[in-house]
């Protein structure tokens, strides 16, 4: 995915933190294991905490055990197991979407970046093609984002409408979680769907100055007007109140693991995140030091509530 969801690793105690990484290197064990070597290179933040997100809401069996990493044979690491399908799930996910996310890429890019995506594309194809086989429904999910998508940036949209595909992507991967549970499948419905919405609207911010710049679909691109600090202060609003939404409905959750950690995501890492990307991340860019009364958050001039 994006690699936006993940902790802030401050607030997360030795033990914590300790564990979050046994999860992403369990799930970077699942994917060689399950799809080859090439396919540990689609490894998100994003996987990961849907990872533990499947584990923390089923009876899966868990255990840590030690190990060497694959990348770094000198370096020794904590992997995560389970006994379910939880790394396999999230592995999938993770595969299907980096598939996507290539043939997105060779649509949109320039002629380097396009010939480049081709070749990943084909490295990783044979892995899509088992993850297709394992899990169709996901598969299906992401096309019709990927469809949904297109078609919708075609038209110029709103930020609303330019979301809502992915918004709906994430919700059905969440309901896919518990499929025979009702009752929590309305929660996880209302929390996949702001997740995929917060998301997509995040990557938009962020990406804004590059849309402009290559002249590609970003639904903020008619608010820049060239006061990009207006621009992210009312970007910044818009994922408060989709943050919000996400935060009632994963109260409504009842986990069975990785409670400490996913409420260092949720409740640390979204704020985190947009404080970040669309703020401090902005101060090493020539635009920062032309434009400097355009960021008064940076400059002390002003203050936002995240």
């Amino acid at each position: 995915m994006f690699g936006y969801l993940k902790p802030v690793r401050e607030e997360l105690k030795i033990r914590e933190y300790e564990l979050y990484k046994s999860v992403y290197c369990g799930l970077c064990k699942h994917l060689g294991k399950d799809y080859g070597i090439i396919s540990r290179f689609t490894l998100s933040y994003d996987c990961t905490v849907l990872a533990m997100l499947y584990l923390s809401l089923t009876d899966d069996r868990l255990s840590v055990n030690k190990g060497r990493c694959v990348f770094n044979p000198a370096k020794k690491c904590l992997f995560c197991d389970c006994s379910g399908e939880g790394f396999r799930f999230a592995g999938a996910v993770s595969v299907i979407m980096s598939y996507y996310k290539l043939v997105d890429a060779i649509e949109d890019s320039g002629f380097f970046k396009r010939n480049c995506a081709r070749f990943l594309k084909f490295l990783i194809k044979r892995s899509f093609k088992k993850a297709l086989r394992a899990y169709p429904e996901i598969n299906k999910n992401v096309k019709l984002m990927m469809d949904q998508q297109h078609d919708a940036e075609k038209t110029g949209c709103a930020i609303d409408k330019a979301a809502e595909p992915t918004a709906k992507m994430l919700s059905e991967l969440c309901i896919s979680i518990l499929p025979d549970d009702s009752g929590k499948q309305k929660i996880l419905s209302a929390f996949g769907y702001y997740i995929g919405r917060w998301i997509y609207i995040m990557d938009a911010a962020d990406d804004l100055e590059k849309d402009v710049k290559h002249n590609n679909f970003n639904p903020f691109k008619d608010r820049l007007k060239g006061n990009i600090n207006e621009t992210m202060l009312y970007c910044n609003d818009v994922l408060n109140m989709t943050a919000s939404q996400i935060v009632l409905a994963y109260d409504l959750l009842e986990l069975n693991a990785y409670k400490e950690i996913l409420d260092n995501v949720i409740y640390n890492g979204l704020s985190f995140q947009q404080k970040y990307c669309l703020f401090d991340k902005r101060r090493s860019k020539k635009c920062r030091k032309k434009n400097r009364d355009y960021y008064p958050y940076l400059s002390g001039k002003n203050s936002i509530n995240h």
